[in-house]
């Protein structure tokens, strides 16, 4: 009889979580920003913040930097603008 509570119990457990509703994106986009929270505090904290922020400026600027002298130039930063940001902004409103 407990085995089979047991199992009824958990197949309960399991079916609700199937059966739940699908994430909206609101949802998903919070999940992915707690990701940043590293020591389990259940919230992110400034500087659990600014490491992801200062990791993607130094990747964004390797990537702007095209001969890699440490200093973005006015033709590099228009040819990573026009190759690769255009794209993704809309200039005329």
């Amino acid at each position: 009889m407990l085995i089979r509570s047991i199992f009824l119990m958990t197949l309960l457990l399991s079916a609700n979580s199937a059966w739940a509703e699908p994430k909206s994106a609101t949802d998903k986009i919070v999940d992915r920003f707690l990701e940043l929270d590293q020591d389990a505090s259940e919230g992110v904290s400034l500087d659990e913040y600014l490491l992801m922020v200062n990791e993607r400026a130094k990747d964004r600027f390797k990537e702007i930097d095209a001969n890699r002298d440490g200093e973005v130039t006015d033709p590099e930063y228009r040819d990573f603008w026009q190759q690769k940001k255009a794209q993704w902004y809309r200039l005329e409103r």
